[in-house]
């Protein structure tokens, strides 16, 4: 929380220096009377200055909120209101946008003069950046960041608060387009960062952004009370979080409505009656539904997967691919990736190697990096299929972010000679690489460990170097030392390094946490591997 209060306290600062001096706000809007179009950034940074700037950001506030109730149906009331606003802080993208609204219907050149005022404002919330979180938008309200998303023909949805080490107070607003999908947009809260930083200082450091968003969510801020029935859910007090996000979804805030299905799953899984589960699984069909309608693709993929798993019976399973399907379209990555798995298994639906490739690659194309993994695994099951000649760039450009797992998938790709020449060596520097990345992740030392130690590629087994590794990593993983499949490669590394002795030693043990975990599905092979090293013989097989 220091982090948070020192990051306020700076911003200020910042933003003074930055235009130090800085120019009296009364003095600027006398200029604009006159003529002058000063820059929107010192016109915010001055009304940031002024001493009753409380007072000031609550009037703007009730004033800015008046007129997005109006802004759509009644533009003939909006004169007065505009004029009120741009009196109260002239850089106002709320007032000159309502201004041009009311003007447009009078048919005043007036119109054409907001509507510079107003392009300037925008470019100025914008300023270069793209709206994420660490590039997030600037506005001085909330009700400015939501009339920021009308001036650009979007429609607000729902919203949160946020407030890190990146955006000290912030706003996550969910908008939609006539047909796209539901956008998020980041905002920093110039106007609610300052007051913010003032009552830290007056009070010693005694307020926080947690007790701003307390006190909004009291004055039925939905946003506000959308991320105090978060912050409640976090806690594990969901009761509580119920009434907060009721509150908020009353007033049509979609963030609001995810959070309550995901909030009403959790009761059902501690519900003490199948009564009261029933009910709660009711609330989240309910909410889902209502997120669906909105059009929020992580409501359709999240319902779509209960559905899979039957949380809504039986009969409703045929109704999660149609909705997996409209997630996709709306560029759920998520989604995708669970249609390619779906129909590679052929679950659900009936087993399709096209369709699962097509899904596999377009949620790759949408940068998600488990699906370009499972993808390029894809391949290497299926082998035979010509693939997506951009497999081995996507996974490069992982590895270059020191993805172990793209490594080992690369090592595997040119050990088998698929997408890529086939090439033992380059397939060493990846599994090495992968090593050096991860030294101590058990599935991927073991999965390497294993491929060099057994390999019946003779320019590709490395023994010494696979038993090197798995020593390591099992000598300090005490619970790798109960996965048989980790001691079966320790076992296997042993033996193809000669020492059958410890390999018969670990092969026991490998057998025994087998049997001590019900692990059926391995025994067999254990026993067959036991019978190798029994006899002097060390394991050899293809490239996995």
């Amino acid at each position: 929380m220091r982090v948070l209060l020192f990051a306020l306290a700076a911003l200020t600062v910042v933003g003074c220096q930055s235009n130090s001096p800085l120019p009296a706000y009364e003095m600027l809007v006398t200029e604009i009377s006159a003529g002058a179009e000063p820059s929107i950034v010192v016109l915010r940074e001055s009304v940031l200055a002024t001493e009753d700037l409380a007072a000031r950001l609550k009037r703007l506030e009730e004033l800015e909120l008046q007129a997005m109730e109006l802004v759509e149906d009644e533009p003939l009331k909006l004169g007065s209101i505009g004029s009120a606003i741009l009196d109260t802080y002239y850089a106002s993208l709320t007032g000159h946008l309502v201004m041009q609204r009311f003007y447009e219907h009078v048919e005043s050149d007036a119109a054409q003069m907001h509507g510079r005022w107003l392009q300037r404002i925008l470019s100025a919330v914008e300023n270069g950046n793209d709206g994420t979180t660490l590039a997030p938008f600037v506005a001085m309200t909330a009700v400015e960041a939501k009339m920021y998303a009308l001036a650009k023909d979007l429609e607000p949805v729902g919203s949160l608060y946020q407030f890190n080490e990146h955006n000290p107070f912030g706003l996550l607003l969910q908008t939609r387009g006539t047909d796209g999908p539901i956008q998020r947009v980041i905002f920093q809260l110039a106007g609610t960062q300052a007051l913010i930083g003032r009552r830290a200082t007056a009070n010693d450091g005694g307020f926080t952004p947690l007790m701003m968003m307390g006190e909004l969510a009291r004055s039925g801020d939905t946003a506000a009370q959308a991320s105090v029935g978060g912050f409640l859910a976090a806690q594990d007090r969901l009761n509580d979080a119920i009434g907060w996000l009721h509150a908020a979804s009353r007033s049509g805030n979609l963030a609001a409505n995810s959070m309550l299905a995901r909030v009403y799953w959790r009761k059902a899984q501690t519900a003490e009656s199948e009564e009261r589960k029933r009910a709660a699984m009711d609330n989240v069909l309910e909410n889902y539904l209502h997120a669906v309608a909105l059009g929020s693709a992580e409501a359709m993929y999240a319902l779509g997967v209960l559905y899979i798993n039957e949380d809504f019976g039986e009969v409703n399973v045929n109704s999660a691919v149609p909705l997996m399907q409209q997630a996709g379209e709306r560029g759920h990555s998520d989604a995708l990736l669970y249609l390619a798995h779906l129909y590679y298994a052929g679950e659900t639906v009936p087993r399709d190697l096209d369709q699962a490739e097509g899904y596999f690659v377009r949620s790759a194309v949408l940068d998600n990096a488990q699906a370009r993994l499972s993808y390029a695994r894809y391949l290497i099951q299926e082998a035979e299929r010509a693939g997506d000649p951009r497999t081995m760039v996507w996974l490069e450009e992982m590895a270059k972010q020191d993805e172990a797992r793209a490594m080992v998938l690369l090592g595997n790709l040119y050990a088998r000679g698929i997408q890529a020449d086939q090439s033992a060596r380059r397939a060493l520097r990846w599994f090495k690489n992968a090593i050096k990345a991860a030294p101590q992740d058990p599935e991927i030392v073991n999965e390497i460990a294993w491929t060099l130690a057994v390999t019946d590629l003779e320019d590709l087994r490395e023994e010494r170097y696979a038993l090197r590794i798995m020593t390591s990593m099992m000598s300090a993983d005490s619970e790798a030392r109960t996965r048989p499949e980790y001691l079966d490669t320790w076992a296997a590394a042993l033996a193809a390094n000669g020492n059958f002795d410890a390999a018969v030693e670990k092969q026991a043990l490998a057998l025994s946490a087998a049997l001590a975990n019900d692990r059926d599905d391995v025994i067999e092979v254990l026993e067959e591997h036991m019978d190798l090293f029994k006899s002097g013989r060390a394991v050899t097989e293809g490239v996995p």
